[in-house]
């Protein structure tokens, strides 16, 4: 049975100090399955260099309460948020996870993320049958319509190529898994579903008692315990960003502030991006495109339509006032054949005919029951954005080039070629 590699590098010692964490070769030893802990801006690499992670505490503790299953079945926060894939987890980690251990890795207990909530996981080749969306990086989301008495609205059709959800009472549906690094507004989750008083910290709490209490089999602990802090204040000290760019070299380099200690230290503020402005005259090619991509998400594109609009936290790319957009991901013209499609109604009060529209996935709307939610989702943080392809909530763009031209069909913007790959460049030297 063969096994990818993940190969690390320890910063200082690029191209000497590789160090092979998959000794045995049917075997998939993530790193927290060798080391308890690595230094600040130990490097992983990507298709674009090498991405890093730092904490406030001086190193990235392995061991602690998020990689410490605190239900029966053998998950933990680091199960589905792996340090090598930037927090997130790649496709091609879950493909490696199933060939290592037939599908019995406790990423595959229990129906958690199948493909319904009744396949059959008997056999190595059910198993593999029944994670067809999981092995995408997809996980599956299983919602309530909200109460009837408050919604705006009401779901008249669905089709559901996996036959689970239920008209005006179910919604089931996939989507990637978020970074747990770089937090600094208070929406969590895609639709918002774990945010608390607004609070990021509260918010990061709630997020892991429902991941301890689902996800992991676990109790209900009420959030101010101590294993729901550690964990949220394990994340909050955690920074990841892109450190080392083909062709470009360090991106904390010769006055730029790249690199994760600095995005785990970027103050929340609406600004622009200046990650990069020493860069703007410097002998080397790769980093003045990056400093042009830079001001290119900054001014906007030939139309002056700007990615800040939406991305206004400076050096971070959240946005600052935890709203939540419609990019136009979950239109139904973008859908894949296994995905299910939503028929929603707007209610009226006055006897008019609502307004209808279908939907792949109705985002926060599906968690607040508000028509004007609909279609919204979380603005994330860009740093790191190399090191955890594919992207949107369903995955369905597979590199950044993809999602600038995404933005281009979906929302309208206007980038000469030149633009286009000066973007690029930018957003992967986050």
């Amino acid at each position: 049975m063969s096994s990818s590699k993940h190969w690390i590098v320890v910063a200082g010692l690029v191209g000497s100090g590789c160090v092979d964490v998959n000794e045995d070769a049917d075997q998939q030893n993530l790193i927290e399955d060798k080391r308890s802990q690595i230094p600040n801006n130990f490097l992983f690499e990507n298709d674009a260099g090498f991405s890093a992670a730092a904490s406030t505490a001086g190193f990235v503790d392995l061991d602690n309460a998020f990689f410490t299953p605190q239900g029966t079945n053998g998950r933990h926060c680091g199960t589905c948020h792996l340090v090598e894939d930037g927090w997130s987890i790649l496709p091609s980690t879950v493909v490696q996870m199933f060939n290592d251990t037939d599908g019995l890795h406790p990423l595959f207990v229990n129906n958690k993320d199948t493909d319904t909530p009744t396949c059959d996981m008997t056999t190595v080749e059910s198993r593999w049958n029944c994670t067809t969306m999981l092995r995408q990086g997809k996980f599956t989301r299983s919602i309530n319509m909200p109460a009837t008495a408050t919604r705006e609205f009401d779901m008249i059709a669905v089709s559901d190529p996996f036959g689970v959800s239920v008209l005006n009472t179910r919604m089931w549906f996939f989507r990637r898994v978020l970074p747990t690094h770089t937090f600094k507004t208070a929406v969590t989750n895609w639709d918002n579903s774990n945010g608390l008083n607004n609070n990021v910290r509260d918010g990061l709490q709630n997020q892991a008692r429902g991941n301890i209490s689902g996800a992991q089999d676990g109790p209900t602990y009420p959030i101010g315990h101590p294993i729901l802090q550690e964990i949220a204040d394990y994340q909050l000290s955690l920074g990841h960003a892109q450190l080392i760019v083909h062709g470009a070299g360090r991106t904390d380099d010769d006055g730029a502030m790249g690199g994760p200690l600095n995005a785990v230290n970027q103050p929340l503020v609406a600004a622009r991006f200046d990650l990069f402005d020493a860069w703007q005259n410097s002998d080397n090619p790769r980093r003045r495109q990056i400093y042009r991509g830079q001001e290119v998400f900054n001014n906007g594109d030939q139309n002056a339509k700007q990615c800040r609009g939406c991305h206004n936290a400076s050096n971070h790319g959240g946005n600052t006032n935890n709203l939540m957009f419609d990019i136009g991901s979950s239109r139904v013209e973008f859908a894949r054949a296994d995905m299910a499609v939503f028929t929603f109604q707007r209610r009226t009060t006055d006897g008019s005919i609502g307004e209808i529209i279908q939907t792949t996935d109705p985002g926060r709307a599906g968690r607040s029951g508000r028509w004007a939610d609909m279609n919204r989702f979380d603005t994330p943080t860009l740093r790191g954005l190399a090191a955890r392809a594919p992207y949107l909530h369903y995955g369905n763009v597979d590199t950044i080039a993809g999602v600038v031209q995404f933005y281009e069909t979906s929302l309208g913007f206007d980038f000469t070629a030149e633009q286009e790959a000066d973007l690029v460049a930018f957003l992967t030297a986050l």
